[in-house]
């Protein structure tokens, strides 16, 4: 028998269509992704109704809440269960296992990170199935999301369990005691240090992820829905079971919108794969088209004229922004994830000194030795070629695995420059755009098409190495619109078997013009049923850029949007050498605003 709530009835009523009440599920409880459930239910399925169903369950919360009340007595931060003591016990053997071992500083500190990550998620969970089976009201508000979380529960009700200093380095300190029974001398010294970083932290929380946004925006605020269909029949092949990145976008070929019914039917037809339109594809002479960047967070088509590249950059910079908000509440625990605002300034940063990278097959083959050096440093061989992994880092393979160019050997994060430079700039648009919906998944679940559209901006200027028969300049730096038309205007169509060490000329399943291609290429898009792609005969020959952040739009052509970063004395210095120009009837704001020109009138083809 199943039971629900009259409240939950009450919802289901109030609910503006019949559709939207079909798909609410009265026996969900109403946490924090409950209430996500239930407002993107409202948004896809309400109707014009929507907007104003979600103010009015607002102020029934709201009231109910007021009305019901609750308060947290002393006793619902009291945890003095049998399992938390032996769980301590536990933790302080395997700790002091590894101080036994003497271990250089850098190996300690990470395995005493793994063990404490082990307990800390161990003592979270039972300690919240103490609380809640004792009738906590703390617990019941952090297991729904309504204030706090099993973690800071835990903390105040459970342990620590164990430290770090300023550095993120673990201090190897026991703590046995919470937040509400209060610390020993020894315990309350060791949270200090992590505390105060903590405490800086949470002041750097709107500065940090603000320049990011800063820097971020002028690269993407062009990118706008220009129209409704720039005709390619190119794709970027995306796994089935990816919901979230198949729902809402278009089949390459047969331009069917995948719905729920036909993500069903895909679903059931075992596909692993499905090339589906992506703005990283787009071949829309300025902007994007509504087909390849397919249905918004609303379920809806974008209109003509929505700024899709300014709703990324502030999605991705406000999550951010509360991702570091929280840091205050983690009080420098041990066991914790990196800080996502400096992986994802990491990967788009890109700086040259790239933080914590990891090493990736340069070759093909299988994976013959795998040595460890006296100084703990890995060498992986893979078909006689030797990698380096560094002693902060462990290897992902082992002896027999077979590898091909660009698979990652190591742990750490892969740069995208190295990516690119071994698998073309196809291949590292679609990694960072993987790789910074992972690192935000953490925190928050953002609509996939946001990393899209900044993924397509971060790689997509070229510098050229050989002109060939063009009439481009040696050491010219072009982006990707300007290339795909000098190459197809000398390109030919062949048989895919016959690219090999060829150019190519036209994108095709996500890898894009001026690629190079290798075996590896030919043979993946042979998976997919390719047998013909255009090739360039000009002799053409480039070298993608991953410039970053700090660089990446001073290579814009437009002198007037580039005043819209920093190095402003030298952008017009150069720009007035180089008799630089800026089109004031396009989709970049700065010129049309500048002169007054059409700004904010949308319209095919207008800002």
């Amino acid at each position: 028998m199943t039971i629900t709530t009259a409240g939950s009835l009450l919802i289901k009523h109030m609910l503006p269509t019949e559709e939207a009440r079909q798909k609410y599920d009265v026996h969900t409880p109403l946490n924090k992704d409950g209430m996500k459930t239930l407002v993107n239910n409202i948004l896809e399925n309400g109707g014009p109704k929507g907007p104003e169903t979600i103010n009015e369950l607002g102020k029934l919360f709201f009231n109910k809440a007021t009305e019901m009340g609750a308060t947290t007595p002393l006793s619902d931060y009291e945890n003095d269960s049998d399992e938390r003591q032996a769980m301590f016990s536990e933790f302080e053997d395997k700790v002091t296992e590894v101080l036994k071992k003497k271990l250089p500083k850098l190996e300690q500190a990470r395995e005493l990170d793994v063990i404490a990550a082990n307990y800390s998620n161990k003592m979270s969970k039972h300690n919240l199935t103490y609380m809640l089976s004792r009738g906590s009201t703390a617990a019941a508000m952090a297991n729904s999301g309504a204030r706090g979380n099993p973690k800071q529960l835990s903390q105040g009700t459970a342990s620590p369990m164990m430290a770090l200093d300023v550095k993120g380095v673990p201090i190897p300190v026991v703590i046995k005691h919470s937040f509400a029974e209060g610390l020993s001398n020894a315990e309350y010294l060791a949270m200090s240090y992590g505390g105060r970083a903590s405490t800086v932290m949470s002041q750097l929380s709107t500065e940090k992820p603000g320049a990011l946004f800063k820097r971020l925006t002028p690269n993407v605020f062009h990118e706008v829905i220009s129209e409704d269909d720039c005709k390619t029949r190119n794709g970027v092949p995306i796994l089935v079971k990816d919901k979230a990145s198949v729902l809402g976008r278009y089949e390459a070929v047969t331009n069917v919108l995948v719905d729920e019914r036909r993500y069903n039917e895909l679903r059931m037809s075992k596909r692993e794969k499905i090339v589906l339109r992506n703005p990283m594809t787009c071949e829309a002479k300025s902007g994007i088209c509504q087909k390849c960047y397919g249905l918004a967070a609303n379920s809806k088509v974008p209109e003509i004229g929505q700024n899709v590249g300014v709703i990324a950059a502030q999605s991705v910079s406000e999550v951010l922004t509360q991702a570091m908000l929280s840091t205050k509440h983690q009080g420098g625990v041990a066991g914790r994830q990196r800080n996502p605002y400096e992986e994802a300034n990491n990967i788009l940063s890109n700086p040259e000194n790239f933080q914590d990278e990891a090493t990736i097959a340069e070759v093909n083959g299988k994976v013959d030795k795998l040595e460890q050096t006296s100084l703990k440093d890995w060498e992986i061989h893979v078909n006689g070629v030797k990698h380096f992994v560094p002693n902060i880092q462990d290897p992902l393979v082992k002896v027999g695995d077979k590898v091909r160019v660009g698979d990652t050997l190591s742990t750490g994060t892969l740069n995208p420059r190295t990516l690119v430079g071994l698998k073309g700039a196809g291949a590292g648009r679609i990694y960072l755009a993987n790789k910074m919906r992972e690192v935000y998944s953490r925190n928050a679940h953002l609509d996939p098409r946001h990393f899209d559209v900044i993924a397509r901006n971060m790689i997509k200027y070229h510098e050229v190495i050989d002109p060939g028969s063009s009439d481009l300049i040696p050491g010219e730096k072009i982006d990707m619109n300007t290339l795909t038309s000098h190459l197809q205007a000398h390109s030919s169509n062949v048989e895919l078997k016959n690219s090999l060490g060829k150019t190519l000329a036209s994108g095709v399943m996500g890898v894009t013009p001026g690629t190079t291609m290798t075996q590896n290429h030919i043979d993946d898009l042979t998976d997919h049923g390719v047998t013909h792609v255009d090739v360039d005969n000009s002799g053409l020959k480039i070298k993608a850029l991953v410039p970053g952040l700090q660089s990446l739009k001073l290579l814009d052509r437009n002198w007037i949007s580039k005043l819209s970063f920093n190095n402003l004395h030298k952008v017009i210095a150069e720009s007035a050498a180089l008799g630089s120009s800026a089109p004031i009837h396009s989709h970049d704001p700065v010129s049309s605003y500048v002169f007054g020109n059409e700004f904010g009138e949308g319209g095919q083809g207008k800002y």
